[in-house]
């Protein structure tokens, strides 16, 4: 399917995940925002649909249709209101509709922003992730690996032992890189970290699971 083959060249943009993490954070105010669309939309719909004669408009269905093409900035013309009163129903509509509408783009605009600003550092935890599902680990895994790479037993990895494991693991980023992925890592600027600041980071929503604790707001790069 020609569709289907055109999908899978998003595999060749490194920066597609950047636009679904800025929509994941987005959504969380999206359900409250179409709701309170919705409301818009009925009020003005029926109002449309009482004051219009039933020769222009003679069903809600059709208001409703009118109703969404002209929030939606539309306009296709192909109804319009012909009474006095619906002619200022209709211009009020257009006026909250145009406020309205420049709330949810404001919010994803401001999420894609945030994550564009942040797009370097998400680009090596993204890599990161990837190389250690591509060799079968899981997060449930990382324990274990980390015992395996901390020589002094301080029950954290240093930077050196943390490129020592990244090299291991054939992750292709550079010293400095690795070395800001690794402070990446150290939010609490210690040091050193340990395996629970590594799967907060780098899987997210098996934080909880393996440390009955909640991610939060620790969730800097989605999955």
């Amino acid at each position: 399917v020609p569709v289907l083959r055109l999908l899978k060249l998003l595999r060749r943009f490194d920066d597609f995940f950047l636009i679904l993490k800025a929509f994941r954070l987005a959504s969380e105010a999206l359900p409250v925002l179409l709701f309170i669309l919705s409301v818009i939309v009925l009020v003005f719909a029926s109002l449309i649909y009482v004051l219009e004669p039933r020769s222009n408009i003679d069903s809600l269905p059709k208001a409703l249709w009118m109703t969404v093409v002209t929030v939606g900035t539309v306009g296709y013309g192909d109804v319009v209101p012909e009474s006095p009163w619906g002619s200022l129903v209709t211009v009020a509509m257009i006026v909250v509709s145009a406020l309205y509408m420049a709330i949810p783009v404001g919010i994803v605009g401001k999420a894609f922003s945030d994550v564009w600003d942040d797009r370097g550092k998400l680009h090596m935890i993204h890599r990161a992730r990837n190389r250690f599902l591509e060799r079968g680990y899981k997060a449930q895994d990382i324990p274990a690996m980390f015992c395996s790479f901390d020589h002094d037993r301080d029950g954290e990895l240093d930077l050196s032992e943390f490129m020592a494991m990244m090299h291991k693991m054939q992750v292709a980023l550079g010293k400095e890189r690795l070395t800001e992925l690794f402070l990446s890592f150290d939010s609490d600027g210690s040091g050193g970290i340990d395996d629970a600041e590594f799967v907060r980071i780098l899987f997210p929503s098996a934080y909880a699971q393996m440390y009955g604790i909640k991610s939060g707001t620790g969730d800097t790069t989605g999955e």
